[in-house]
């Protein structure tokens, strides 16, 4: 994992957060409305807090999950976010991928 990878990772959380605040409910499916309580399941901010989560455990295992029994899952898991979430953004990496 490096540093580069984690700052690239931040910097597509942000951009998800201010696309879904510069669209407020664009993000939901045709026919839900926002105050359906289906509609946090597909809430921008759920989405990017767990990301966000991800990375908070990459930098501090300390803030780890029951989930992430070491260090290799947290890597695991952000490659894997940048792979199948962001792959298709400027600055992806190919040097990223899992199989590294």
């Amino acid at each position: 994992m490096t540093a580069d990878m984690i700052t690239w990772l931040h910097e597509q959380i942000d951009a998800d957060e201010a696309a879904a605040a510069a669209r407020p409910g664009a993000w939901l499916p045709e026919g839900l409305t926002p105050d359906n309580p289906l509609a946090a399941l597909y809430s921008p901010a759920r989405t990017t807090a767990i990301h966000r989560g991800w990375l908070a455990a990459w930098r501090d295992p300390q803030q780890a999950g029951p989930e992430d029994r070491d260090s290799h899952s947290v890597d695991w898991s952000l490659r894997v976010l940048a792979a199948t979430a962001y792959s298709d953004r400027p600055g992806y990496r190919e040097e990223w991928a899992l199989s590294n």
